[in-house]
């Protein structure tokens, strides 16, 4: 059982565990069980740790992200303990033939598309239905890259049709920033669950070492792009934003027809990953948007 809390950090503090508890000490102390941490952000330069801090939080596979001089993520710290059947997962991932990837790489971007026409439905824009239609033409490893066909008109009804993925503006480090979180914990459980992140179905850089992570992130983008068309399309990027991009981790999605926060979805489609190897008729499980609301935990 994974941790569920997103702990994020600003001011000054000590960070020391005790008791099998995190414990920040900023003048006041607060206590955190290791068990429900689902990852922490440092967003300062003033925050202290100790190697044994960093040993537990890879045992309880605790994701931790920091930030640069800029305030913007620049590392991320993932567990190396390994699923007990490394070696046979890896063997499945070596093994995949090219016509598993590409049914695998349909199945993605549908869903992506899916949920882009989602969430211009639910920021009520009208032609929401131009997208939605597009995953139809989607062809087995989308030959025709109706991926990037969607995304480009997809931004531009958004964000206005002068927008640019490359631009400098308010809107992009926001969504780069929530991005960042969403791949960094892809790739943890992908770790977790002893898959080798370099060995991606679509994405397949030399010099990428996260490229299933590129792949598996595709459906969980337009989460980020919800929250931002929302709450933040104005001014540059500031703490509160930042701790509800974070926070993002903890919103609802639809996930095998039930309601899971964003982190156990994310987990439930790895999870998925090793039925699909050894069923390649069955569909992998994969989030549906929802409008933004944090997931009640009992």
């Amino acid at each position: 059982m994974m941790g569920y809390r997103v702990i994020f950090l600003t001011n000054p503090a000590r960070l020391y565990v005790k008791n099998q508890q995190l414990v920040i000490d900023n003048g006041d102390v607060f206590k955190v069980p290791l068990e429900d941490i689902e990852c922490i952000a440092i967003d300062s330069m003033q925050i202290s740790m100790n190697s044994y801090l960093l040993s537990r939080l890879s045992e309880y596979a605790i994701t931790l992200y920091v930030t640069d001089k800029t305030h913007h993520p620049c590392g991320t710290f993932l567990p190396l303990l390994r699923h007990s059947k490394h070696l046979s997962v890896l063997k499945n991932q070596l093994e995949m033939t090219l016509p598993n990837k590409k049914k695998l790489w349909k199945q993605i971007v549908c869903q992506k598309i899916e949920n882009q026409a989602t969430v211009l439905k639910l920021c009520g824009i009208d032609e929401w239905k131009s997208i939605d239609v597009l995953k139809n033409m989607v062809k087995s490893g989308d030959p025709d890259n109706m991926e990037a066909v969607a995304a480009s008109k997809y931004f531009k009804l958004l964000f206005g049709k002068n927008y640019t993925r490359t631009q400098d503006n308010f809107i992009n480090p926001k969504l780069n920033y929530g991005y960042s979180i969403l791949r960094s914990t892809i790739s943890k459980y992908l770790i977790v669950y002893g898959y080798e992140p370099s060995l991606g179905i679509f994405h397949k850089s030399n010099l990428n070492s996260f490229n299933l992570s590129d792949d598996i992130i595709e459906p969980f983008r337009p989460i980020v792009d919800l929250y931002v068309k929302k709450f933040a399309l104005k001014d540059e990027i500031d703490t509160h934003t930042k701790a509800s991009l974070v926070n993002l981790l903890n919103c609802d999605l639809i996930i095998d027809n039930k309601l899971f926060a964003c982190a156990k979805a994310i987990e439930l489609t790895i999870k998925s990953l090793s039925s699909w190897y050894n069923d390649k008729n069955k569909s992998l499980l994969l989030p549906q948007i929802i409008d933004l609301e944090q997931h009640t935990y009992e």
